[in-house]
């Protein structure tokens, strides 16, 4: 890309797009990989790395204690109709229930099964195995610098939201 543009556009500064075409390139691979890796897990589907996000907020949410919907979706910065359809999924698939709040029964609480907290909690390490894996190519000192990195762009982006 940058001796493409080299070529078409001598002097042209694109060192912004080096660093972020490979950021966005490597999440998409390893959200590729993750959800790779899960379907190829036996019982209960996960679909997507969405759906996978959601579940590990729930599990690490206090014992008993539930999430309204709108607790998930600032969580998991997602909009109202995509975790409507994640909800109305992994409740399908035996994942999660949605109860009404004793507090106000026009809200609606979610909470993993006792199954799917179970299944989720199997699944966990395997999880953390692949992600290990998968950042085994940098050292302790280069994965310092990606985390301190990473954090000052996301305090930018979610400044500016």
């Amino acid at each position: 890309m940058l001796r493409q543009w080299e070529e078409r556009r001598p002097g042209l500064d694109v060192s912004s797009s080096e660093v972020l075409a490979r950021l966005l390139r490597a999440a998409r691979l390893a959200e590729e990989l993750f959800e790779e890796r899960l379907r190829r897990q036996p019982g209960r589907t996960i679909t997507n790395v969405g759906d996978f996000d959601l579940l590990q907020t729930l599990r690490r949410a206090a014992p008993g204690n539930a999430l309204t919907p709108g607790q998930l979706m600032r969580h998991l910065v997602v909009s109202s109709a995509g975790l409507s359809g994640r909800l109305n999924r992994l409740e399908r698939d035996g994942w999660i229930v949605r109860t009404a709040s004793p507090d106000d029964r026009r809200r609606s609480l979610v909470s993993l099964t006792v199954q799917g907290r179970e299944e989720f909690d199997r699944r966990l390490e395997g999880h953390l195995a692949v992600e290990r894996e998968l950042l085994s190519v940098l050292d302790a000192r280069e994965r310092d610098i990606v985390v301190g990195a990473l954090r000052k762009l996301l305090l930018l982006l979610e400044a500016s939201e």
